[in-house]
């Protein structure tokens, strides 16, 4: 009898883990992309994400649930933290182009990349904006570009890896940006 009664208890935590598996599959197997910011409010500030300069990010939970961020900065330090929708799938930032500059608020729709293809630019002076000031390109030659027109010694050039710890590091010193 208790045999059959193991048994039955694995064929069980079986059937319900296969049926888990398939679960997670159809939400793998959805097309994810990114979406126009609409109305949204910032995940981290609450503030309107539209009305603030680009770039802005929006990241896309495991189970779908988008959020949208009025600052890279700010969505680093929410990806730090655990959130009720689960780990973020997909990770997008809004690119700028070579033209841009820190100093005046570019509030018009950038096209979005996965942030992992973004190359970054942390510490350009600017203003208006929540977290450290981030720039983001869409490639390495961009960023380059625009990182020796600004000339600053205090511009630090890097990719999605390296961003988080910069980003952590620079919004613990006050009034680094």
């Amino acid at each position: 009898m208790r045999r059959l009664l193991k048994l039955t208890l694995i064929l069980l935590a079986a059937v319900v883990m296969a049926g888990c598996g398939k679960e997670q599959a159809k939400v793998a197997a959805k097309p994810v992309s990114a979406k126009a910011i609409g109305p949204a409010e910032c995940a981290a500030c609450g503030m309107v994400v539209r009305e603030q300069p680009a770039p802005r990010g929006q990241l896309v939970h495991r189970d779908g649930t988008h959020v949208f961020f009025c600052s890279l900065g700010d969505m680093v330090q929410y990806i730090q933290a655990p959130s009720p929708h689960g780990k973020a799938t997909h990770v997008y930032v809004e690119t700028l182009d070579t033209k841009v500059d820190p100093e005046k608020p570019e509030m018009g729709a950038r096209p979005w990349i996965l942030a992992g293809k973004a190359h970054y630019l942390l510490g350009a002076k600017r203003r208006g904006i929540m977290g450290p000031p981030v720039l983001s390109f869409g490639n390495q030659a961009d960023a380059d570009a625009v990182k020796k027109r600004l000339d600053s010694a205090a511009i630090v050039s890097l990719d999605w890896a390296g961003l988080p710890p910069a980003v952590l590091k620079a919004a613990q010193r006050p009034n680094a940006h």
